[in-house]
């Protein structure tokens, strides 16, 4: 190799290296390392990573899960909500999974919804990814965010569960 390519490819890989590294533009959580509400106490269960009603449990049970910016600098630029879930009656209403994506003022506690992702919207009672478009300018300074979860069934025949939930 000649001293002038070697040259060029130092200074070209000093270069690349010097360039700012990519950041993930992916949040995610598995659903059950988020927060239940004491709401919910002794009426879900985790099982395998799902959150789920507990024995023959019936109503709203919920869960909220913190989101720190992953950005040294910035803020993310996500624009997709998405959970991952079984619904066993569909679009019915009696069984139901809810993701929220929310935030709230640091000063004044006000609260906001800012996207959500509702299984009902959905006609796959199997395993299934539900996603949701959104346009927001994430302000870590002045707000918390989270994303908060649902999960509804009317009576004890079938369970709906979630397992994951994330920005994109």
């Amino acid at each position: 190799m000649t001293k002038n390519k070697l040259a060029f490819l130092t200074v070209l890989a000093g270069a690349l290296l010097s360039l700012p590294m990519a950041h993930a533009q992916t949040w995610s959580t598995i659903a059950t390392s988020c927060s239940p509400g004491s709401d919910s106490i002794g009426r879900y269960a985790y099982s395998n990573g799902t959150f789920e009603f507990s024995g023959s449990n019936t109503g709203m049970i919920s869960t909220r899960c913190q989101i720190n910016n992953p950005l040294q600098s910035g803020v993310p630029k996500w624009n997709t909500l998405s959970m991952g879930y079984q619904d066993p009656d569909t679009t019915f209403t009696d069984y139901e999974v809810q993701v929220f994506l929310e935030r709230v003022r640091k000063t004044t506690g006000a609260h906001q919804v800012i996207a959500s992702v509702d299984s009902n919207q959905y006609s796959i009672s199997g395993p299934n990814i539900g996603k949701t478009p959104f346009n927001h300018t994430f302000n870590f300074t002045d707000y918390v965010y989270y994303v908060g979860i649902r999960v509804n069934r009317n009576d004890s025949v079938a369970n709906p569960t979630v397992w994951f939930a994330s920005l994109n």
